[in-house]
């Protein structure tokens, strides 16, 4: 069995329209060659065809669901840990559906790699500075501020990929996760790693150069073409701001 197989995927995944069904077919011969089993908290809108496929999956499976906008997107992640604690996996490997399938489909070899780390209890899996100067402009300006904040408050002298939302983690970390944050935004970006380390837990980081960012409505689109929109360029803001208030009011208490 290779290493990275005692890994079980958690993943998150709204797809009303299904584009994520044909990603699914396309990287499930790889995904069940790397991971060992694979949970799945869905919201209630995701498409039958991308539920199909995830359940076709030659894996261990373990799926929930929730209504659209019921819970944040950081309680809907704790969830998905939560079931992936009911696997065999002594660890975990956190992603938003579309940039894992995304990744595995181009860097199959990368993901491997990663997986095979066993040197931290939790590890923030991001974009290399080759992959981050592929990304939109919008993103790189307002995510190197958030990166730059959270490098200033946890002593890093160099500056994570927190945004891309991967992380890699061991059983217990998942659980200090799962019984402890308080979090339910997106910035569970940034305070899952913080949370972990402050109790007691090592945190680290990968870069990867094959990571691309789209979003999920832009799947199976080859360019991103949203950075010439002015309300795009303001939700993007919105959101790093959000991020730093979390890392600045961080109380692990």
């Amino acid at each position: 069995m290779r290493d990275s197989a005692d890994v079980c995927l958690a993943v998150t995944c709204h797809d009303p329209l299904g584009r994520f069904a044909a990603g699914v077919e396309e990287a499930g011969p790889a995904l069940g060659a790397v991971f060992g089993a694979l949970a799945v908290n869905a919201t209630a809108e995701t498409h039958p065809a991308t539920m199909a496929a995830l359940r076709a999956l030659d894996v261990p499976t373990f799926a929930a669901e929730h209504g659209a906008g019921t819970v944040g997107i950081g309680t809907a992640r704790k969830d998905v840990l939560a079931l992936g604690l009911r696997s065999a996996s002594p660890r975990l490997f956190y992603s938003d559906l579309d940039h894992v399938l995304r990744w595995l489909s181009t860097s199959p070899d990368e993901v491997e790699r990663c997986l095979a780390r066993r040197d931290h209890d939790l590890l923030v899996v991001g974009r290399s500075p080759v992959a981050m100067a592929a990304a939109p402009e919008r993103l790189r300006r307002t995510e190197e501020l958030v990166n730059h904040v959270y490098g200033l408050a946890n002593g890093l002298d160099e500056r994570w990929d927190l945004m891309i939302a991967m992380r890699l983690m061991t059983r217990d970390a998942a659980r200090t996760i799962v019984v402890d944050s308080r979090e339910t935004s997106i910035a569970s970006d940034v305070t899952w790693p913080m949370l972990v380390s402050a109790s007691g837990g090592t945190v680290g980081s990968f870069d990867a150069d094959g990571i691309r960012f789209l979003a999920r409505d832009d799947f199976g689109e080859e360019v991103d073409r949203r950075d010439h929109d002015p309300e795009e360029w303001y939700r993007r803001m919105v959101t790093a701001t959000a991020h730093i208030a979390a890392i600045v009011g961080f109380d692990a208490a």
